[in-house]
C-alpha cells in the first residue's frame, strides 16, 4: 500500500538557516527510548541544533561555530577570512563507544561531544595543493566503524581513521589511507562493511575488520555520486544527473537503477524496512521500497510529496525501523517533520 504523509503541525526550528550542501541534515537518534533526539543543519561556518523532547512540544535551540586556527595549529581571531572554516558536512556519529558531532570543513575535521558544548579534537587537514581533479581544499563524508573508529574522507582521496577513546579528548589520527583518485564525496557503514564514493563516480567497498578494499565498482557515467546508504547488502547510490542505482556490495553489479528526480539528488536514506528516501533540488521527496536482496532486487515507488518552492537539501528517518521522515530545506531555518 502506497505510503502517504502529512506535515506535522509544529516543524523543529533552528537559529540559522540551511545552506545548499549535501546531506544537509543531521539526527542524532538515542539508544535510549526516553531521550530527547537532536537535529541539526550547516549555515556556513555554524551548525545550528534542535534537541527535541520524546512527544515533540519542547525545542532547545543550540549553536557551534567552527574554530578558526591558524597556520601554527593556534586558535585564529574569528573575523580573520584567511582561517574561517566553512562547513561542508556535518553529522552524528553512534559508536560502541560514545557519541559525537563530527563537522567536515574546509580547513579542517571538528570533533564535538554530541550537544557541541565541548570541543574534542581538531584536525587540520593538509596544506598539500589538491590534485589537478579537485580545486579545493576539504573534508567530506562520515561513517563510524564499531567500537572505536571515525572515518572521514577529504579532497585528496584519502580515509583518514582517528581512534576514539570511551572518555575524556585523548582522540589521534590513527591511519591514512590512500583510497580513491578523486575526491571523496560519500561514507557510509553497517556491521560489516565501509563504502567510500568520490567526486567522479567511482564506488569503493571495505572489509570493516581489516580495513582493507573488497570491491570496486566503476563510474556508470560523468555524474557525480552525491550520497550514499546501505540497506541489507544493498548499497545505495544517488549522482547528481538525478539517478539512483543500487549494488550488490559482494559483486559489485548493479542490481537495479531508478529515474528518480529531474534534477540534482541532494540526499537519501534508507531504514531497516527497506524504505529509501530521496530529496532534490526539483522540490520532491520521494520513497521507495526495496524488497528481496541484491541479487534479486525488487524496487516499488511508494510516495511523492512536494514541498513548494522548495530545493530539498537533507532527508533523514526519524526511526529506522518506521517511515516518518524529517526534510531540510536551503534557505531555510525550519526542519519539516513528515509522518505516514
Amino acid at each position: 500500500m502506497p505510503i502517504s504523509y502529512t506535515t506535522a503541525d509544529q516543524p523543529i526550528t533552528v537559529k540559522w538557516s540551511a545552506s545548499h550542501l549535501l546531506n544537509n541534515l543531521a539526527i542524532f537518534r538515542p539508544s535510549e527510548p526516553r531521550q530527547a533526539k537532536m537535529f541539526g543543519i550547516s549555515h556556513k561556518s555554524g551548525f545550528a541544533m534542535a534537541t527535541v523532547s520524546q512527544d515533540g512540544t519542547k525545542q532547545i535551540q543550540g549553536q557551534v561555530i567552527c574554530r578558526a586556527m591558524s597556520n601554527s595549529n593556534t586558535p585564529a581571531p574569528e573575523n580573520d577570512a584567511r582561517y574561517i572554516a566553512l562547513i561542508v558536512q556535518a553529522a552524528y556519529v553512534n559508536l560502541a563507544v560514545r557519541n559525537l558531532l563530527v563537522l567536515a570543513c574546509t580547513k579542517s575535521i571538528q570533533i564535538y561531544e554530541p550537544d557541541g558544548t565541548t570541543l574534542l579534537h581538531i584536525h587540520m587537514i593538509d596544506k598539500t595543493p589538491p590534485s589537478r581533479t579537485e580545486s579545493s581544499i576539504y573534508s567530506r563524508g562520515i561513517a563510524g566503524i564499531d567500537p572505536n573508529i571515525l572515518c572521514v574522507g577529504n579532497h585528496q582521496g584519502e580515509i583518514l581513521m582517528f581512534s576514539i577513546p570511551p572518555k575524556g579528548s585523548n582522540i589521534f589520527l590513527r591511519e591514512t589511507t590512500p583510497a580513491h583518485q578523486y575526491g571523496i564525496s560519500g561514507l557510509v557503514s553497517n556491521g560489516t562493511l565501509l563504502v567510500s564514493s568520490d567526486t567522479r563516480g567511482a564506488i569503493l567497498i571495505w572489509n570493516n575488520r581489516t580495513l582493507l578494499q573488497t570491491n570496486t565498482i566503476e563510474p556508470m557515467d560523468d555524474s557525480g555520486i552525491t550520497s550514499l546508504s546501505i540497506w541489507k547488502n544493498c548499497i545505495a547510490a544517488s549522482y547528481a544527473n538525478g539517478m539512483i542505482r543500487f549494488f550488490d556490495a559482494e559483486s559489485g553489479q548493479v542490481s537495479g537503477t531508478i529515474a528518480a528526480h529531474s534534477r540534482c539528488i541532494n540526499a537519501i536514506d534508507c531504514n531497516e524496512e527497506g524504505l529509501v528516501a530521496s530529496v532534490s533540488d526539483d522540490c520532491y521527496v520521494r520513497i521507495w521500497k526495496l524488497s528481496g536482496d541484491a541479487e534479486n532486487l525488487q524496487i516499488s515507488h511508494e510516495c511523492n510529496h512536494h514541498v513548494e518552492n522548495s530545493q530539498l537539501v537533507g532527508v533523514k528517518f526519524l526511526h529506522m525501523s518506521r517511515s516518518d521522515i524529517a526534510v531540510s530545506t536551503y534557505d531555510s531555518n525550519e526542519i519539516i517533520v513528515l509522518r505516514a
